[in-house]
């Protein structure tokens, strides 16, 4: 399978994940591993249909993880072919909080 777009993420995205695989690897190890399943099947899925998913601000799409309440927010960059991931974030945090970093 050839992808049209190349997944980039922001240095901050892997701080995102770190922490939350923390929290969940202090309830389960397995709740953990099952986290990363996760953002690696979302991350497959933007990569297949970028524009399947609703354009929610300023050209921010969303993903709701399975199983897990957080979402990755990302922008696609037609001219050069990227998705650019901005957050891997808590769905109920404040978007707004990753815009500064």
């Amino acid at each position: 399978m050839i992808l049209k777009y190349q997944l980039v993420n922001r240095p901050s995205d892997e701080t995102d994940i770190r922490e939350a695989v923390d929290y969940y690897k202090n309830i389960s190890p397995e709740l953990a591993h099952r986290f990363l399943f996760r953002i690696r099947e979302a991350k497959t899925y933007i990569a297949l249909y970028p524009l399947g998913f609703q354009e929610k601000y300023k050209n921010v799409r969303t993903v709701l993880l399975k199983q897990f309440p957080y979402q990755i927010h990302y922008l696609i960059d037609d001219l050069h072919q990227k998705i650019i991931i901005l957050a891997i974030i808590h769905a109920y945090k404040n978007p707004m909080d990753y815009s500064n970093r």
